[in-house]
Parts: structure tokens; C-alpha cells; sequence
């Protein structure tokens, strides 16, 4: 079989397990609290995978969510890892097919109280383009951003993300209308979503805003 019809036939990460990522992700992310002003993501992440392992489909079964994983290089020769996401969702379909999440800082404030870390720019350059450059999920068609907002502004924060995907629409490949917008997958919950057109794919990236 040749790599285009390896292609064609690789199953994609369903939709409808999707939604129930998502609406995982949020249920968690209620009690999910920084420690301090200086926490960094990956310590946030690791408390939100401890809550989500907890919750039924996650610790009985169908999803399996795995912290900070290894990204294969497509390379089955290369003698290092693409990179590392955050966390990834499978659901038995095979090593290939998951739901692969990045969590980024957003809003980080100093000892007095002003903001001294946007992070929007890494969230898009670091984040977003990651799952456009193919590094994150090149098979499939959706991923996940995080944003963790340490004021807690989570219309601030978002609001500094959609200004800086405008800025970068060009390289991001976005589709119309070429910004954030307010997802149809959690119509009862605020999780946005951007839409891209890559090379050989159409390509969702949802937006999830946790005030911690």
C-alpha cells in the first residue's frame, strides 16, 4: 500500500468524541487553580490531567489521556521526537488518530498586579502554528489550544488571541471569517474555534479559556 492510500484509509478522531473531550476539559478546569503567580502551564496541565483521569470516560474507558507524550517525527529514521504536546486523547482507533491538545499562559501579572505576560504571541507562533505546520496531529483534522488566564479576564485574554490570529492570518492559513469564533460544538459553553485549509486538509483548532 503506498503512503496516499495509507492516507486514505487512516480513520480520523470522531467528532462526537470531540464534544465529549471538550466538555471534559471544562468540567475539570472548575477547580483547577494556579498555586502561584509564577506557575508555569505544565504544572497547571498536570493538575488538570490528574482531574481528568478521575472523570468516567477518561477512567473507565473509551478515551485514554496521555501527559505530555512524544510526537513521532514522520521520519521512522529520525533519532528525536517531533516534539511533545501537552496532552493527546486516543480512542482505540490506533496510534495515529487522537485528539491532541497545547496549553499555553495568558495574562500572567507581576507582584503588583499589572499584567507582565501576554502570551499571545506564544500562544499563536508556539501553539497554533504547530498544529498548522503539521509538528501536531499531521493526520488528523481538529485539535485544542488551552489558554490559561491567571487574572482570570478570560474576555481580556481572548480578545488579545484574536487580535494576534488576525495579525498572523496569513501564515495560520485561516478561512473565513479569518478570526475566533464562538464554536456550534458546546453551543452551552464559551469555547471558540479557528478554521484553517492546509495543503492537503481542512483543519479545526478549538479554544478553551480556564481562568486560574
Amino acid at each position: 500500500m503506498s503512503n496516499r492510500e495509507a492516507e486514505a484509509y487512516r480513520p480520523l478522531f470522531p467528532t462526537k468524541h470531540i464534544h465529549v473531550v471538550l466538555v471534559s476539559i471544562v468540567q475539570a478546569a472548575r477547580t483547577l487553580t494556579k498555586k502561584t503567580d509564577r506557575d508555569r502551564e505544565d504544572w497547571i496541565t498536570r493538575r488538570l490531567h490528574a482531574r481528568l483521569i478521575r472523570i468516567r470516560e477518561f477512567r473507565d474507558g473509551p478515551f485514554d489521556i496521555r501527559l505530555q507524550p512524544e510526537i513521532p517525527c514522520l521520519d521512522i529514521d529520525a533519532d528525536k521526537p517531533a516534539g511533545r504536546i501537552d496532552l493527546l486523547v486516543s480512542c482505540g482507533l490506533g496510534h495515529e488518530v487522537y485528539f491532541a491538545i497545547e496549553a499555553k499562559r495568558l495574562r500572567v501579572c507581576s507582584s503588583d498586579g499589572r499584567v507582565s505576560f501576554h502570551g499571545s504571541r506564544e500562544y499563536v507562533v508556539d501553539g497554533m502554528m504547530r498544529f498548522v505546520n503539521g509538528q501536531y496531529a499531521p493526520h488528523m483534522k481538529a485539535g485544542a489550544m488551552l489558554g490559561y488566564v491567571f487574572d482570570g479576564k478570560i474576555e481580556k485574554a481572548r480578545s488579545n488571541i484574536d487580535k494576534s490570529v488576525r495579525k498572523e492570518a496569513i501564515d495560520l492559513k485561516l478561512t473565513h471569517p479569518g478570526q475566533l469564533i464562538r464554536s456550534p460544538i458546546l453551543a452551552e459553553m464559551h469555547v471558540d474555534e479557528t478554521r484553517h485549509e492546509l495543503s492537503k486538509r481542512s483543519f479545526t483548532i478549538y479554544h478553551v479559556f480556564i481562568a486560574v
